[in-house]
């Protein structure tokens, strides 16, 4: 086995392990009666979840499966990416106005680690299109110029066994 298939397989046993350990936390806390665990608890099953996405995102990359998009897909990308931006460096500004007043240190220590979470997200949605989309847009035009420029028929049809060729 080629080390980018070890790499890959590893992946996608690493997404399924966080699949199951999600079910598995959300199981073993149901029925406790505690609503503010159940949240918490809850919060690192859909984080759990999420890790399974990026490791399958991970795999796929590594598999070479296409990552285009069309130009105008790409536009529509980047306008709800940065719609995002906007609304993650609100969400780190308030999260870290609200760790300033609160003194509480259990509510602390989540809000911190929400502000981390956030600061990822911001950071993540930044690079999303540079690090993993850009690379592979595909333009309207090219999709023209690989029907008819690029192809040898030129986007004609080879003649069939009962026409004469032109």
């Amino acid at each position: 086995m080629s080390k980018s298939n070890s790499n890959i397989e590893k992946l996608k046993e690493l997404a399924k392990k966080e699949e199951d350990y999600a079910v598995k936390l959300d199981k073993d806390v149901r029925g406790y009666g505690n609503d503010v665990l159940q949240q918490i608890i809850d919060s690192v099953a859909i984080d759990s979840t999420k890790h399974a996405a990026l490791y399958k995102a991970c795999a796929s990359i590594l598999e070479g499966k296409s990552l285009s998009i069309t130009d105008i897909e790409f536009e529509q990308l980047q306008k709800s990416l940065n719609e995002h931006i906007k609304v993650e460096v609100d969400m780190l500004k308030m999260v870290d106005t609200m760790i300033i007043r609160i003194k509480d240190p259990r509510i602390r220590m989540m809000l911190n680690h929400i502000r981390d979470d956030e600061y990822r997200h911001h950071t993540l949605l930044k690079n999303i299109n540079q690090m993993v989309v850009k690379k592979e847009v595909l333009l309207e035009q090219d999709v023209w110029n690989m029907l008819f420029r690029d192809a040898l028929t030129h986007g004609h049809a080879p003649p069939g066994p009962y026409e004469e060729p032109e």
